[in-house]
């Protein structure tokens, strides 16, 4: 070992050559026995070195804030410490290595922040890096910041948490965050003592804890319990239906939040003024304006003043019956198309029936629109139609729908015949005439002249339905003849022949077939003209000598009338003529003759009973045929001598329709039934 004033005079020669030493700075490697000193405990730094170019012996100079502590001089096995601070120990431990240590009892807090290297003694520019003496203290004081136990987080909201520790704690602490059992340190960002917690209703009362610690030291931790605030949740149907007149009354339920004391309130969408205060929405007699969405809140108050709230919302339908929106009616002209529409307010949609009378047009289903399309409009179409709604409120909801129709005068009949007894008779009849506008009329003679004679009026008996009255006193001959009825409005006219005659004897049957079979054949005509009192019709088949038949007695049905009749025991593969008699009181006509021959028999009996057969069927057709005419004879007498005698000659009753061919019913309804569209 050197003594202190060798160690001076070495200093100075050191300095002195460090002094003249190469500029360029060459690195040793300066390390310590671990990274932080520990108070009380041995603490130890190392330098390795190289021996710098031109330089002969190993030395190294430790300093401690820029000021030497020792030197160390490594010659052969010699280890030569130069300790120029008592408080550290010199160690030579090879040839290129050596220590510097700092003893237990001298690792105080002295030594916090100490800066420390190594260079060579002989030229300065090789030399370690400046390294740091960082004590480590371990952490002893955790802390959250806010403080406040429980914490209070509303639902939904992000608050910050951080987590402190004594501030001399060396190393940095390791931050470890729990709620409950979670682990939730991935959570956090580059600060880990900072967290961001949202409340979740979930982590109500849960335990949020921090835990910290460095230096490979058993944690230490702080905690806080959750307190997180929500808003209750109310439940209540999403939809009701309630019928209109009737109350509605709905009850807000709700599963309470945090804080428990819950107020309620109802609100109305898009009707700002709608405020109905607790849990009971109450409507009385419910209006088509009730409908709409109504919504129940409910709400606490959270700690900082602010509210908890959760709505529901509930859609009010209401049902109603029908309401067939009116309007006038509609007129159009013959041919066109024709569309009626009436719109139906309902909830629900309703079905529609259009109805003729009873007669069942068209049906439409759900539907606010109920239509009914004529695709050609003729003038028998003007009349009231029925269109009934209903749905499951209420059925049957009935209005009418006007439709006219604008045309010329339609009458029902084209032709009317009256026959009279005799002179002089008062004359009475009336007819129909469809037509819109409104008719006139006049009555003409063939030539054209006005027949002032004949009274007429009008009577409306609908919109586009009129009957004419007329009436004539014929007192002489030239009061009977034929006369047109002239009806016309702006549209156009139409004629009516009148024919005044006295009566006569029926018109021949028309149309006339005949149909033959082995023994009957069946007979079918159209009936005409009655000469203005009752006929009535026969048939009469005649064949070869001998061989004759007749049909019964076949009651009138109406001129132009189909009628049939049969006729019996007529024999097989024979030719008969057929007429039909029309007969009233002043006489009879036949039809032209139609030709018939009846079907073969097929025979089971021999030849000499076939001859036999015909024998005795020509003496009793004879004898038939000499009865048949004495008993035509006698019934005709008879039956129109009793008829005179019960039935006296009158003038015709023609309001009483006597003729049934003045009705024009048949044709009206043939005329005008169409099924529209």
């Amino acid at each position: 070992m050197f003594s202190m004033s060798n160690a001076k005079d070495l200093y100075w020669v050191v300095l002195v050559a460090f002094l003249f030493s190469k500029s360029k700075e060459q690195l040793y490697n300066m390390t310590r026995s671990s990274e932080y000193a520990e108070l009380g405990k041995t603490f130890m730094w190392t330098c390795q070195i190289f021996l710098p170019p031109g330089m002969s012996g190993n030395a190294v100079t430790f300093e401690r804030n820029g000021k030497i502590c020792g030197i160390m001089v490594q010659n052969g096995n010699e280890c030569s410490t130069f300790d120029m601070n008592p408080r550290y120990i010199f160690t030579c431990i090879s040839e290129y290595s050596y220590a510097l240590t700092i003893p237990a009892e001298n690792m105080t807090e002295y030594e916090e922040g100490s800066v420390w290297g190594c260079y060579y003694p002989g030229d300065g520019s090789y030399k370690s890096l400046d390294v740091v003496l960082n004590i480590a203290i371990d952490v002893h004081n955790v802390s959250m910041i806010p403080s406040d136990n429980p914490l209070t987080i509303i639902e939904g909201v992000m608050r910050e948490i951080r987590c402190v520790v004594n501030r001399n704690a060396v190393p940095a602490a390791t931050f470890t965050w729990y709620l409950g059992s979670e682990d939730i340190t991935s959570s956090v960002g580059t600060d880990a003592a900072l967290i961001n917690i949202t409340g979740k209703k979930v982590d109500n009362a849960k335990l949020l804890q921090c835990r910290a610690s460095n230096n490979n030291k058993a944690p230490k931790s702080s905690s806080t319990i959750l307190n997180v605030e929500y808003p209750p949740f109310v439940s209540i149907p999403t939809a009701k239906d309630v019928i209109e007149g009737f109350n509605l009354s709905v009850k807000c339920q709700a599963s309470p939040g945090n804080p428990s004391t819950t107020t309620f309130f109802w609100t109305k969408l898009n009707d700002l003024e709608f405020l109905n205060n607790g849990p009971m929405l109450q409507l009385s007699n419910v209006q088509k304006t009730s409908a709409g969405t109504y919504r129940c809140t409910g709400e606490n108050t959270y700690f900082n003043g602010k509210k908890g709230r959760h709505s529901q919302d509930m859609a009010v339908d209401v049902l109603y019956g029908p309401e067939i929106k009116n309007k006038a009616h509609t007129v159009v002209n013959e041919t066109e198309r024709v569309v009626l529409m009436r719109m139906i307010d309902s909830n629900p949609l309703s079905n529609v029936s259009w109805y003729d009378g009873t007669k069942l047009f068209k049906t439409q289903t759900a539907t606010k629109t109920a239509i009914l399309v004529i695709e050609d409009a003729k003038c028998t179409d003007s009349k009231n139609l029925t269109l009934v709604a209903g749905n499951t409120v209420q059925s049957n909801v009935t209005t009418y729908v006007e439709l006219v129709v604008n045309c010329k005068p339609t009458p029902q009949n084209a032709e009317i015949t009256f026959a009279i007894p005799g002179i002089p008779a008062k004359v009475e009849w009336s007819t129909i005439v469809i037509a819109y506008p409104e008719p006139r009329f006049t009555v003409k003679y063939i030539n054209g002249t006005n027949n002032s004679r004949i009274s007429m009026s009008l009577s409306k008996n609908s919109l586009n339905n009129f009957t004419i009255h007329f009436e004539q006193q014929v007192d002489q001959g030239n009061h009977l003849g034929t006369f047109y009825l002239e009806v016309s409005n702006i549209l156009g006219s139409s004629e009516i022949l009148l024919h005044i005659v006295k009566q006569g004897k029926p018109k021949a049957p028309t149309a006339i077939e005949v149909m033959c079979y082995v023994t009957t054949a069946r007979i079918k005509w159209k009936s005409s003209y009655d000469g203005g009192t009752l006929q009535s019709f026969f048939v009469v088949a005649l064949g070869d000598t001998y061989q004759s038949s007749r049909s019964d007695v076949i009651e009138d049905d109406g001129e132009n009338k189909v009628h049939h009749a049969t006729v019996p025991f007529l024999h097989p593969s024979s030719l008969y003529t057929f007429y039909v008699y029309a007969k009233n009181k002043y006489g009879v006509t036949l039809s032209e003759a139609q030709n018939c021959t009846t079907l073969k028999e097929i025979s089971i009996t021999t030849e000499s009973s076939s001859g036999t057969g015909k024998i005795v069927g020509s003496i009793v057709g004879a004898l038939v045929m000499l009865a048949f005419v004495i008993s035509v004879s006698y019934f005709c007498k008879r039956r129109f001598t009793d008829r005179d005698r019960h039935n006296p000659a009158k003038p015709a009753d023609l309001n009483k329709d006597i003729s049934i061919y003045t009705t024009i019913k048949e044709n009206q309804e043939e005329n005008t039934e169409r099924k529209p569209l």
